[in-house]
């Protein structure tokens, strides 16, 4: 291989890595992990029960997403994305809190998308871990 062919393919590596959103977790809760790619729900907020204590789900962290342009927050890349850290923080489902992708919100032509990671209410209040 050539300088020219090595230089090439050296650029090419950078752009694939650089593309892809920018990932951010916030855990509220210390759940045990669940396997990788473990089952979860996509389910509708009610952030008012999640807010009040009421209903079936406690929020127990949140995944945001941040890429350039519009983009479907229940595409298969993202889906891809989101698993794996909402199963490490002991997700069994998630939820929309909120999905920017107005022109200047975060930057010109940006999407911002913030996913809810919650985990089923448990009778007798199963506790998180703690230190």
């Amino acid at each position: 291989m050539g300088t020219k062919q090595v230089l090439a393919a050296g650029l090419a590596a950078m752009v694939l890595f650089a593309c892809g959103p920018d990932v951010s977790e916030v855990r509220m809760s210390n759940y045990p992990p669940r396997e990788e790619y473990c089952s979860l729900e996509y389910v509708q907020l009610n952030m008012h029960e999640i807010s009040s204590g009421q209903g079936p789900w406690e929020l127990i962290g949140q995944i945001v997403l941040q890429d350039e342009g519009e983009r479907d927050p229940f595409s298969p890349e993202y889906k891809e994305i989101v698993r794996p850290r909402a199963c490490g923080m002991g997700g069994e489902a998630v939820g929309i809190v909120m999905n920017t992708d107005a022109e200047g919100v975060t930057s010109p032509d940006e999407t911002a998308i913030s996913y809810g990671v919650l985990r089923r209410r448990r009778p007798g209040g199963e506790q998180p871990n703690t230190f």
